[in-house]
């Protein structure tokens, strides 16, 4: 799973540069070792709690967050599909947000799709941004990139946007796919200028420019 992913769960928790990557590595370790030591807790705490106790949901909800907090997707897609399937768990809110972020997180792009699209439609206001980029990525991965150009266009326009390397490369490569090239260089001039070093929008320029030399 890429990094950038990882900022997305983690949000304002991502970890700052590091001095060395050992030291990072530490942090990482450290890290998975608290959380899960918190899971551990929670999970006693439910065995404690009988099966129609309300708490249960709340407890289920947060041991899902966690695991989304280190990666662990497939642990916490399965958290959230028995949350899913309670009766307590259906009026939970962002229910269908953490199920976006958790099949995303296991390459199972079209579930992730139907879940960020639910969340969009009932708890729109939620991590708005954050839910636009994470959607438009399922779109791309499984290679929908008219769908992902439209979810980033539309979330271009809210007031918290940023135009990030994400946000570039997901676009440029998206018109570059559909043959949009003309289009397609527009973006690549204005995202070369904020992150010159990219791979992918520098690879993405030669290609346009053999194109539109023939």
């Amino acid at each position: 799973m890429s990094k950038y992913l990882t900022i997305l769960f983690i949000g304002a928790q991502f970890l700052l540069y590091c001095a060395s990557t050992q030291k990072e590595g530490a942090v990482s370790a450290n890290l998975e070792t608290q959380v899960r030591a918190e899971i551990k807790g929670i999970d006693q705490q439910l065995s404690d709690l009988h099966p129609e106790d309300k708490r249960r949901s709340e407890l289920l909800l947060q041991k899902s967050k966690l695991y989304l907090k280190i990666e662990s997707f497939k642990e916490a897609s399965l958290v959230l599909r028995e949350l899913q399937n309670s009766k307590e768990g259906r009026n939970l809110q962002h229910l269908d947000h953490y199920l976006g972020s958790a099949y995303l997180g296991i390459n199972d792009y079209d579930n992730a799709i139907v879940h960020f699209r639910k969340s969009d439609n009932v708890d729109r206001d939620f991590e708005s941004v954050t839910r636009k980029k994470m959607w438009a990525k399922a779109y791309f991965e499984d290679e929908k990139y008219g769908q992902a150009l439209g979810i980033l266009g539309r979330a271009s326009r809210e007031k918290n946007f940023e135009k990030d390397l994400f946000y570039y490369e997901t676009v440029v490569v998206s018109f570059y796919r559909i043959k949009e090239y003309k289009r397609c260089q527009l973006v690549l001039e204005e995202g070369l200028q904020k992150f010159p070093e990219s791979l992918v929008l520098k690879e993405t320029s030669e290609k346009i420019n053999q194109v539109l030399q023939r």
